[in-house]
């Protein structure tokens, strides 16, 4: 079969799509997980492993492997970087542009080829093949290629970790974007082949390794709290009053 990230024949992984250090927060004392829809006609199911495919060989799933083990290190404290609190914003330096660009770049990509239902939305159209040659030459690109605004969802003054919510299209500034929901981060994709406006490239990854996080409060979060109603209201979600 056919490798979707290298085009080389070989025997395929059951590769993530989200990867699989994400789902550590939603996983029971069983390891598993709740696979909740938004639609009333399909049931909740437990899953033992987050959402996988055949889709990558083996060289090409270790070589996706470098960024995300930089990521869940950062993500865990395991990479010493420089950053400050001012507000709702978390200011982070010292950060490896290109190990944390290829990272986001392969999460997009992963999930605009996959065939599962749970990333419909995800439509990269021609984007997607030159998304697809970035991750095979280790090309990040520049800041505004593909850029991703990153937020840390919050509920009063506690983080929200235990949320994964299947990804969905929307226009920010003019541009299509993707909004992807895991690990306690919001990642928001510009998805275009026209630079944002500079108030918008300010908040993304910089080239010179820094970083913008927005603390975001889930409740105006608008399309979060709208599907954490709808799953309430089909009976599949149990939520306390002051979380909607």
């Amino acid at each position: 079969m056919r490798c979707a990230l290298c085009h080389c024949d070989a025997s395929l992984r059951n590769s993530h799509i989200i990867p699989e250090f994400l789902y550590r927060s939603l996983y029971d004392e069983k390891h598993r997980f709740q696979q909740i829809s938004t639609d009333a006609k399909t049931q909740t199911v437990y899953l033992q492993k987050g959402l996988r495919e055949q889709l990558l060989c083996e060289t090409c799933e270790q070589r996706l492997s470098v960024w995300e083990r930089y990521v869940s290190m950062l993500l865990s404290g395991g990479v010493d970087v420089a950053g400050r609190r001012t507000g709702d914003r978390l200011y982070l330096a010292e950060l490896d542009y290109r190990k944390v660009k290829l990272f986001q770049l392969s999460v997009l990509w992963r999930a605009g080829v996959s065939s599962l239902p749970t990333f419909s939305q995800v439509q990269l159209g021609p984007h997607e093949e030159r998304i697809r040659t970035m991750l095979l030459t280790e090309d990040p690109g520049s800041t505004t290629t593909y850029g991703c605004i990153m937020f840390m969802l919050v509920h009063g003054h506690e983080r929200v970790q235990d949320l994964l919510v299947p990804p969905t299209w929307a226009r920010f500034v003019g541009q299509k974007s993707y909004r992807f929901v895991f690990g306690g981060l919001v990642f928001l994709y510009l998805v275009s082949s026209t630079k944002p406006p500079s108030f918008v490239a300010d908040h993304l990854l910089q080239e010179r390794g820094t970083a913008i996080v927005k603390l975001q409060q889930m409740s105006q979060m608008r399309y979060l709290v709208d599907t954490a109603s709808k799953m309430h209201n089909l009976g599949k979600l149990v939520l306390k009053r002051e979380e909607l």
